[in-house]
């Protein structure tokens, strides 16, 4: 996928940006990186915590925001990643060691080991993590919001 398909500008990106965070932080400061594939949009704010939220749930939000804000614009979805304060690749490191960790546990004692409820950005992280892992495999299981990855043993 080419971001070449997207009517959209940076310009546009940092008009909406601008917008949002006037409203939360008027202090933020951000840098919108745009390659081939992707649209990142990193934020530093006095107010990260904040604006994380738990387990990174305000972060989602906000990022939903945009995302509906940009396609209001110019009338079509935007694939925009927004990171506050590095706080996507700190949680991307976390959610791959624990995937990797319970991996080893299930390798170890041949059980299934169930990962804690997560979004489906991270749930994605999980199963990229475990294609290098010969003998497991992971599995989602349950509904939003309490969708989780069990990582069990892989059937030959």
């Amino acid at each position: 996928m080419s971001l070449d398909k997207y009517k959209i500008s940076a310009k546009a990106v940092e008009k909406q940006a601008k917008t949002l965070f006037k409203h939360l932080d008027p202090e933020a400061s951000w840098e919108l990186i745009i390659d081939d594939n992707s649209c990142l949009l990193k934020v530093d704010t006095g107010m990260s915590g904040l604006l994380i939220g738990r387990h990174g749930e305000t972060l989602e939000a906000l990022q939903h925001i945009l995302r509906l804000m940009l396609a209001k614009e110019c009338e079509q979805y935007y694939p925009l990643t927004l990171d506050i304060a590095g706080y996507r690749e700190l949680r991307a490191k976390e959610v791959e060691e624990m995937a990797k960790k319970a991996a080893q546990k299930v390798i170890a004692f041949g059980e299934g080991e169930a990962l804690p409820p997560m979004g489906a950005y991270e749930r994605r992280l999980v199963h990229m993590a475990l294609q290098g892992v010969e003998g497991v495999e992971g599995v989602s299981e349950g509904e939003e919001p309490e969708r989780r990855i069990v990582i069990r043993p892989r059937k030959i």
